[in-house]
C-alpha cells in the first residue's frame, strides 16, 4: 500500500497549484510558489512531482475526473444516442459556465498540450461526442462524412462553451434557456443530417 502521507501531500500540492492558477494564471505557477503556499521546501515538492508540467497534467486529470462523474450522473436515465447527446451538451455547457476560470485554464494549457481542445477536435477525440453522432446518423452517411460531422459537432460544442464563458455572469434563469437552446440546435442539426434534410453549407454540414 502507498504511504497515506504521500497521497495527502500530493493533494495539498494540487490544491495549492489550482488556487494559484485560478487567482494568478498558469504563468504564475512554479514549484517554489506552490511549496511556499503549503510550507514545503521546493526539493520536497519535487519528490512528489518532477515538474510544473506534471502538476498541471495532474490538475487537469483531477478536474476531468470530477467532470466525468458529473457527466455520468447527468446522462442517467437518457435513452438512445439523441437523448444522451442532448444531456451531454447541456451538462458540458452548464459545467463550464459555472467554472469559467477552469475553462480558460484548460484552454490555455490546451494551446501547449493540445489534448483537450483544437487538436483533439481535429482528431475526433472529444469524449464520445463523435461516437454519439455516428450512432444518430446510423449509416445514413458514408464513414468519411460521418467522421466530419462528428468533428463539426465537437468543435461547435467547444465553440459554444467558449462563447458562453466569455459573456458576463449569466443568471441561472437565463442559463437554462441558453443551454437548452444550444442542445436543441446541435442535436437538431445532427438529426437533420441523418434524415438528409440538411444540404448545402448550412451550419457547416452538407
Amino acid at each position: 500500500m502507498g504511504d497515506p502521507s504521500n497521497t495527502d501531500t500530493r493533494t495539498r500540492i494540487l490544491d495549492a497549484a489550482e488556487e494559484i492558477a485560478r487567482r494568478q494564471g498558469l504563468h504564475s505557477l512554479s514549484m517554489r510558489a506552490i511549496a511556499e503556499r503549503i510550507g514545503l521546501s521546493a526539493p520536497a515538492a519535487y519528490r512528489h512531482f518532477r515538474s510544473k508540467d506534471e502538476i498541471v497534467r495532474a490538475m487537469i486529470e483531477r478536474g476531468y475526473g470530477r467532470f466525468v462523474r458529473g457527466l455520468m450522473a447527468a446522462r442517467r436515465g437518457a435513452k438512445g444516442p439523441e437523448e444522451v447527446l442532448a444531456a451531454t451538451i447541456r451538462y458540458y455547457l452548464r459545467f463550464w459556465m459555472r467554472d469559467r476560470t477552469g475553462f480558460m485554464l484548460a484552454s490555455e494549457w490546451g494551446r501547449q498540450e493540445p489534448s483537450l481542445t483544437g487538436s483533439a477536435v481535429e482528431a475526433g477525440s472529444f469524449g464520445d461526442v463523435p461516437a454519439l453522432v455516428a450512432a444518430i446518423l446510423e449509416g445514413s452517411r458514408d464513414a468519411e462524412e460521418t467522421a466530419r460531422i462528428g468533428r463539426w459537432a465537437a468543435a461547435t460544442l467547444y465553440g459554444m462553451a467558449l462563447s458562453l464563458v466569455q459573456e458576463e455572469e449569466v443568471p441561472r434563469s437565463r442559463e437554462k434557456t441558453l443551454v437548452n437552446s444550444a442542445a436543441d440546435y446541435l442535436v437538431g442539426a445532427v438529426r437533420a443530417a441523418a434524415s438528409g434534410r440538411l444540404n448545402g453549407s448550412a451550419g457547416g454540414l452538407s
